[in-house]
């Protein structure tokens, strides 16, 4: 493989499409999930994320790269629920919009958690994830304080 050719694959693996939600997803992530493959696919995706180089991320209301490995998407699209992807875009919104993003944006990951360390608290993370079936396990509410040191 040659030199440019290596960059550019390093380059892709510094680069993440994400969801607002799942900004807060990578939080709370402890090796749970859906499937084998989304565990594995999670995983990449935080280490990435919180990697001491980080990754550029480009913020979206549809499925991205954690999805990929969903068992519950097909054809682009969550089928979890009936209306799921209706309600996932607006969480979605609302996560972004209490950070102060904007789907589209494309920013460092550090940023990015710097962010939602600032302005997700633990009562505005139960609003934001309501209905949520992992928030019950306390795993995102225990990463975000574990992040700011709390723990």
């Amino acid at each position: 493989m040659t030199l440019q050719r290596m960059a550019a694959r390093r380059a892709d693996h510094a680069k993440l499409r994400m969801r607002g939600h799942h900004l807060l997803c990578v939080f709370g992530f402890r090796g749970l999930g859906y499937s084998e493959q989304f565990v594995q696919n999670m995983q990449g995706v935080v280490e990435r994320f919180f990697s001491g180089g980080g990754a550029q991320v480009q913020l979206v209301t549809e499925c991205d790269d954690i999805c990929a490995a969903c068992p519950r998407m097909r054809g682009g699209r969550c089928v979890a629920r009936r209306g799921g992807e209706r309600r996932i875009r607006a969480r979605d919104r609302a996560v972004l919009e209490a950070v102060g993003l904007a789907a589209g944006t494309r920013s460092h990951s550090s940023h990015v958690a710097a962010l939602i360390l600032q302005r997700i608290d633990e009562a505005r993370l139960a609003r934001l994830c309501t209905g949520c079936s992992w928030l019950p396990a306390g795993y995102c509410q225990e990463g975000l304080r574990r992040r700011r040191g709390g723990v």
